[in-house]
């Protein structure tokens, strides 16, 4: 009696077959979009697993150096962008210098050029850092991702290190968000003249957390930029010295007029104090008008940091020139006393005719210890000191 073979089993001997060689290919190339293909296909065609493996880990090397030269070349192909970018930057800023100059808004060039190029460096190298820093780490998660570790517990564990460093330093952070933005801005750089919360001085250092300056004192003040909220460059551009003249209310104004516009014009025309102007003298005319006298506001137009001297001289020339025209300044009415003897208050007549015999010595050694020669004119230790120390900023 013949027994007959089950149908199923002759089924389930391709089947079990394919399994094995499934969990074959599971077992030595991995397991769904983890597994290394090109093992797949060593072991399905040569059925030799030591080939296989060799085979994975060749094509894990290949793809770790090709990750790592797609990273080097698109590195290279941003900074060339980079540099394309600063080169179009490097020719604006000399093309904003030639009209600068032209204009006579600029009178140390080198220092400014030096200080432009510098920023736009340091702008470049912020930029190029940043990418660099972005295609790195990016390479490195997929070179991760294709060693078969998992991303998840990195992304997370970079995430809460992300957390932590930003709520310890969040200040650093902004500081340095600032300082990048300074930069890229042109707010200030080395050698500018900026006020900060009052604080009047030249720039020293410049950094991407602070900035110090040093004021007229030689105080050097270091200022977070996170903290700057507020900043006055007095070294950008132009300038202007404008002061308000002060007179009696009983002065003619159109006769003060005239004798302020001759008075700076006659500055700007000065062989030493002239080259700081930009542009004639303006009278912008009475600026206040009370109980306590008036005063009439002139302006010049001059170059950067410039204004502090051009203010200073224009005092002192108007105060000569009033003093000749009998203009007087606006006074109150003051209570000196009583005196005895000599005179309740001192006036150049009065001097003159003082019986002193030993005022003249006096007036003498204080003539000789201001400059004033016996057999010439007074000194300007003022036009002196510019002649000696140039272009230098004095404020105020």
């Amino acid at each position: 009696m013949l027994v007959p073979w089950p149908a199923s089993s002759t089924a389930a001997a391709p089947s079990t077959s394919i399994l094995a060689q499934e969990e074959q290919v599971v077992r030595v190339c991995g397991e769904g979009i983890e597994a290394d293909w090109l093992c797949a296909i060593v072991l399905e065609r040569t059925g030799d697993e030591v080939l296989a493996r060799v085979a994975g880990v060749a094509n894990t090397v290949f793809s770790v150096l090709l990750i790592l030269l797609g990273a080097y070349l698109l590195t290279r192909v941003l900074g060339r962008f980079v540099l394309r970018f600063s080169a179009r930057m490097e020719q604006r800023i000399e093309e904003r210098l030639d009209k600068a100059i032209e204009r006579g808004a600029m009178s140390d060039t080198q220092r400014f050029r030096t200080r432009r190029f510098q920023r736009l460096q340091a702008i470049s190298g912020v930029m190029r850092g940043a990418l660099n820093s972005i295609v790195w780490i990016g390479a490195a998660l997929l070179i991760l991702a294709r060693l078969g570790l998992p991303l998840q517990p990195v992304l997370a564990g970079a995430g809460l290190i992300g957390v932590l460093v930003g709520f310890g330093a969040q200040q650093l952070v902004r500081d340095i968000l600032a300082g990048i933005a300074m930069l890229i801005e042109d707010q200030y750089g080395v050698g500018d003249w900026i006020e900060v919360d009052a604080k009047l001085g030249q720039v020293e250092r410049v950094g991407l957390r602070a900035t110090a300056f040093r004021d007229v004192d030689g105080v050097v003040h270091h200022v977070l930029n996170g903290y700057v909220q507020r900043v006055g460059n007095l070294s950008q551009g132009w300038a202007r010295a404008t002061f308000d003249v002060p007179m009696a209310l009983d002065t003619d104004i159109p006769t003060a007029r005239e004798i302020i516009w001759r008075v700076a014009e006659d500055l700007t025309e000065d062989p030493v104090w002239g080259s700081d102007a930009i542009g004639p003298p303006e009278i912008w005319g009475v600026q206040h008008w009370g109980a306590d006298g008036i005063t009439i506001r002139v302006a010049i137009p001059t170059k950067p940091l410039r204004n502090w001297d051009l203010v200073r001289q224009l005092r002192e020339r108007l105060k000569a020139a009033f003093d000749q025209e009998g203009i007087r300044m606006p006074s109150s009415l003051v209570d000196v006393g009583g005196m005895q003897h000599g005179f309740a208050l001192l006036t150049r007549e009065a001097a003159s005719d003082s019986p002193d015999p030993g005022r003249q010595q006096r007036d003498t050694a204080g003539s000789e210890d201001a400059g004033i020669t016996p057999d010439g004119p007074r000194r300007d230790q003022t036009a002196e000191l510019r002649l000696q120390r140039g272009d230098e900023a004095r404020p105020e």
